[in-house]
């Protein structure tokens, strides 16, 4: 779903319900598996079957094929706590294999923090979203090793990703944009034989949203996934034998296009509110009707997923009271 769409969602009530939806469904295997796969290094070109069945689950240990285990992964604690640091609470913390290092006798993980953060400014006080996320991923390299001693073993520490997924109040020149912070090796005199597995040890990885999801990038498959839309998520993942998860996309989709339907009712929908207030034009229409009218989609694409010609799409507008650009 499109940033503006998904704030004029928040307009009307409902809303904790529709973000508990949207944020929970992100536990599946399945699901985040697609997003792994195009965030992290590691897992870059690998079919999405394979980086499915590098995600931990609670099971691991027992080697079970991924047919035979839950389809939620068993998460990592969500929670990091010392008697000196703030506590933090990740969205979603996971462990998976690492295929580049991992061989058969010798397992080396990587540890994934996942956040979903609805806002990219956020106030009261103002910070900048990447020192946290930065913060975040310190705290996951230095959780792993507990507390510090004379006897401490730091070839034990393993690779941290932060992949921050961030929805609303996007600056326009920022948005459909994607940004990696990584540790980087530089010899500065002489040479340097050190691996790169000794210094790299966290990526933080800053996921832009708030423009057009262009077909097969990863803004069009968090759109999918937050407005249910299965068909568009089946490009990415196979879903088809998970009753599970099919059953959870379809109540996001009914949350969602009953929040649509009450602000069109109440006419308190942000950028729908004319449209809505009249009442002429069905849910899922609407929204596409004030992406076009907010220049974030194009006529020919709306017209498409409308399935209505471009001249029929135009008049539908204009009737519910949408400005054409």
């Amino acid at each position: 779903m499109k940033q503006e769409t998904e704030i004029a969602l928040k307009a009307v009530s409902g809303e904790a319900q529709y973000d508990r939806q949207s944020k929970e469904i992100w536990r599946y295997k399945e699901l985040i598996a697609p997003i792994l796969r195009m965030t992290v290094l590691e897992f870059e070109g690998m079919p999405v079957g394979d980086v499915i069945a590098c995600i931990e689950d609670a099971d691991i240990t027992n080697r079970k094929p991924v047919d035979d285990v839950s389809a939620k992964f068993g998460t990592a604690e969500s929670e990091q706590s010392s008697i000196t640091e703030k506590l933090i609470r990740y969205d979603i913390h996971l462990r998976a294999r690492n295929p580049k290092l991992s061989t058969e006798e010798i397992l080396i993980m990587l540890h994934i923090d996942l956040e979903i953060q609805n806002e990219y400014k956020p106030e009261n006080p103002a910070y900048p979203i990447t020192k946290r996320a930065i913060y975040y991923a310190a705290r996951e390299l230095s959780g792993q090793l507990g507390i510090l001693t004379e006897t401490t073993d730091y070839r034990v520490l393993e690779k941290v990703y932060s992949i921050w997924i961030c929805n609303e109040h996007i600056p326009e020149d920022l948005r459909n944009s994607i940004t990696r912070f990584s540790m980087k090796k530089e010899v500065l005199k002489g040479t340097d034989r050190e691996p790169d597995e000794y210094h790299d040890l966290m990526d933080v990885v800053i996921v832009r949203r708030g423009g057009e999801p262009e077909d097969g990038t990863i803004f069009e498959y968090v759109n999918a996934v937050n407005f249910g839309d299965m068909e568009t998520i089946k490009k990415y993942t196979d879903i088809e034998g998970n009753q599970e998860i099919r059953k959870e996309l379809g109540d996001i989709m009914t949350a969602s296009q009953s929040l649509v339907e009450k602000g069109r009712t109440e006419g308190r929908a942000e950028g729908l509110a004319e449209g809505l207030a009249e009442g002429r034009a069905e849910g899922g229409n609407t929204m596409l009707y004030s992406l076009v009218a907010d220049g974030d989609l194009s006529i020919a694409k709306a017209a498409k997923k409308a399935g209505i010609s471009e001249e029929q799409f135009r008049s539908n507008m204009i009737a519910c009271g949408f400005k054409v650009p």
